[in-house]
């Protein structure tokens, strides 16, 4: 099932001053089994978990973040320090009300992250999956050399870098040298208390490959799954790899190697279990048919418009013969939207629509909604006292 996550965004303050709203994706099911929630590493953005958040989903909450400086997040100036990045995560999920344990993944800065907040609420992670994690994360020198670079030539340079950095290279600049490059994990790694799984790409050459290797060593009874094949961006090359490594380490089986044969991890008694208890006909579903969908809690024509931006060019509608686009479908609600306006149709405003089972009703229907209305459906027949 292919979810669109943006429909999902929540924007959460973490900071007043200055004034910092991280940008979330949270969706849940019924009875969710767990929470999960993940945090990408430096210059990465929350769409980077898009593979496990689809997959996890299915059964459990499944939380991303844009970190302060990244993706669609706010970029302030300064505040790039470990202490505030975990105060903004404990906020974060204050605010996005998570209550009990969840399991925690980092991707390779994120690791650090994960780690230094697992140190400091180690009563809130019931399980942490580091993934590319280093214990010290040293550039390249010509990445290094690079970083310094004053900021003016920097935003120069940055259009340039888009494509592959979701963070401004001011940012990454501070969030280096201020943060990143004085992180060591070593013997943080030694007073873990929480069961751990380290995930790293066979391949990966971010980093010096001994500060990768030496990482589960270091974790008093951590697993580990070396997944083959894969680089630094793991958790994209080989996501389902990935995905069976986890199941497979929160269903308490041992980890075997990338060379070994994997098998389904049995699956955690729990939500599903109560859900088919309420409701029985779920046991006739297919399998991969989801029990229950987390519905956006998002005014109803955000969903057209994540329509529009998906399948623009995809029936909406068939009638007689005829087919209406999504993109016609919303050209002709956001016409019909500007018309209520300029009749002075506001927010709250009551719009009766007397209309046949037509196309026009249902562009009357997304179009008012547009102009902020509230939409009152009447049948075609009522009289027109009534």
């Amino acid at each position: 099932m292919d979810i669109d996550l943006d429909l999902y965004r929540h924007e959460v303050r973490v900071s007043t001053n200055p004034l910092v709203r991280l940008s979330a994706i949270d969706i849940s099911p019924d009875h969710p089994q767990r929470t999960f929630v993940f945090i990408h590493g430096f210059g990465g953005q929350a769409e980077q978990w898009h593979y496990q958040l689809q997959k996890f989903s299915i059964e459990n909450r499944v939380i991303a973040l844009d970190l302060r400086g990244h993706g669609l997040s706010d970029k302030p100036a300064r505040g790039y320090e470990m202490s505030e990045l975990v105060s903004d995560l404990e906020i974060a999920l204050t605010l996005l009300k998570v209550k009990g344990k969840f399991v925690l993944v980092g991707h390779s800065y994120g690791g650090a992250l994960v780690t230094d907040y697992a140190l400091k609420n180690p009563e809130r992670v019931e399980r942490l999956v580091l993934m590319a994690t280093a214990g010290e994360f040293k550039l390249q020198p010509m990445l290094r050399l690079a970083l310094r670079l004053p900021i003016w030539l920097l935003r120069i340079i940055e259009p340039f870098t888009r494509k592959w950095l979701f963070a401004p290279l001011p940012v990454l600049k501070r969030l280096y040298f201020q943060n990143m490059s004085q992180w060591n994990g070593w013997e943080k790694f030694s007073t873990l208390k929480v069961s751990t799984l380290v995930i790293r790409g066979n391949r990966d050459l971010v980093f010096e490959r001994a500060r990768f290797e030496k990482v589960t060593g270091s974790i008093p009874g951590a697993e580990e799954a070396d997944i083959g094949v894969s680089g630094h961006l793991v958790m994209l090359e080989r996501h389902e790899a990935v995905e069976r490594a986890i199941e497979r380490f929160l269903s308490g089986e041992r980890q075997p190697s990338w060379r070994e044969s994997s098998t389904g991890a049995p699956q955690r008694k729990g939500g599903r279990d109560a859900l088919r208890n309420e409701r029985p006909w779920l046991e006739n579903y297919e399998s991969g048919v989801p029990y229950t969908v987390g519905v956006p809690n998002i005014p109803l024509h955000h969903l057209l418009r994540s329509a529009v931006r998906r399948f623009p060019n995809r029936p909406a509608i068939f009638f007689e013969g005829s087919r209406l686009s999504y993109r016609r479908l919303n050209h002709e609600a956001n016409r019909f939207a500007n018309a209520l306006i300029a009749l002075g149709v506001g927010k709250g405003a009551r719009v009766v629509l007397l209309l046949p089972n037509l196309p026009q009703m249902v562009i009357g229907f997304y179009g008012t909604l547009k102009a902020g209305a509230t939409v009152v459906f009447v049948p075609p027949v009522i009289e027109p006292e009534e």
